[in-house]
């Protein structure tokens, strides 16, 4: 145990050590708190960003590299989980291989030690990508709360950001005396803005977000 402390704590991973033990402390917050493991989510729509980088300068080298970065996180699946999960895999992945490269090949070179953080970062990626799949389908079957998923089709709802065919925004919407907010994309070629009345229509195949459409009164 002794020497498993002094492993964790030296140079090389002490980092990993702190932020993992920082993550078990979040998701004790998350279940006796209640804080909400979306909080820190990100939308990696792909197509999404592919959109508002349309909106610059074509073949712009920004653009280009912008799209590139999002498709590698699609890659990896991190579209699939909130943004703490994929970093909680991250930095336990890390931490593991770390210690255990440590400790096995007798590592004692800090320099050394520092040049393997690169392959154990791209390993922890496909950690990610090999977990996050089942992770995220059982995230979806079963939310948070550990509640059975709420249909959302047919529910009014409140644009909180535009939405259209090619652009992923939100919505919001009361379930049960709660508010609630989810992706959405818009169902026709009308775009939908800010404060807009809408239904939910749908739902795409990947479970990404919701199709809406344009509540008339």
């Amino acid at each position: 145990m002794k020497e498993l402390i002094e492993i964790s704590f030296s140079p090389v991973n002490a980092f990993f050590t702190i932020m993992s033990i920082i993550m078990v402390i979040y998701w004790l917050l998350v279940i006796i708190a209640g804080i909400d493991p979306d909080l820190f989510s990100v939308d990696f729509d792909a197509a999404d960003v592919d959109a508002d980088f349309d909106s610059d300068v074509t073949g712009s080298e920004n653009a280009a590299e912008g799209s590139s970065f999002m498709k590698a996180l699609e890659y990896f699946n991190f579209d699939e989980l909130p943004l703490m999960f994929i970093i909680t895999i991250i930095f336990f992945s890390m931490w593991l291989v770390g210690v255990n490269v440590t400790y096995y090949l007798g590592i004692e070179s800090t320099l050394l030690g520092f040049l393997l953080l690169i392959p154990n970062f791209i390993l922890s990626l496909f950690v990610v990508k090999l977990f996050s799949k089942p992770l995220g389908y059982l995230y979806k079957m079963v939310n948070h709360k550990g509640e059975p998923e709420i249909d959302f089709l047919g529910r009014r709802c409140t644009v909180i950001s535009a939405v259209a065919q090619d652009k992923t925004g939100q919505v919001e919407l009361t379930v049960n005396g709660d508010p609630m907010k989810i992706y959405a994309r818009s169902n026709t070629d009308e775009r939908l803005t800010a404060g807009q009345q809408a239904v939910i229509v749908g739902e795409t195949e990947d479970r990404k977000y919701y199709l809406v459409e344009k509540f008339d009164y």
